[in-house]
């Protein structure tokens, strides 16, 4: 049996993010940059050091990556392999290399 670690969605302008049975809205600022998972227009869990729904659309609607520090790619089911574990731990903000070694078992 696989496990379910969600699915992205990039439509009418919005980014989500469905996992367990939850919709979850996806925001971002380039400043860190910062990924935001929302519920209700709540801030559920930041990831820091992440990536901008824009880079995400750019990356995953063509069937590409997203690069991170020390040449890591993450394709669009190891993104929500992460995203899945930052919700999991139900921290309200993490780093996402901390989420990814959370995936790795680290």
């Amino acid at each position: 049996m696989t496990q379910d670690f969600g699915k992205l969605d990039f439509r009418d302008g919005k980014a989500t993010y469905t996992y367990s049975g939850m919709v979850y809205d996806l925001g971002s600022h380039p400043y860190e940059p910062c990924l935001h998972i929302m519920k209700d227009g709540e801030d559920i869990c930041i990831l820091h050091n992440a990536y901008t729904v824009e880079q995400l659309k750019k990356a995953f609607t063509t069937g590409g990556t997203v690069k991170y520090y020390h040449d890591k790619e993450y394709d669009e089911e190891a993104f929500c392999k992460i995203l899945a574990t930052a919700l999991d731990s139900k921290r309200d903000d993490l780093d996402l290399f901390y989420a990814a070694k959370l995936v790795e078992g680290e």
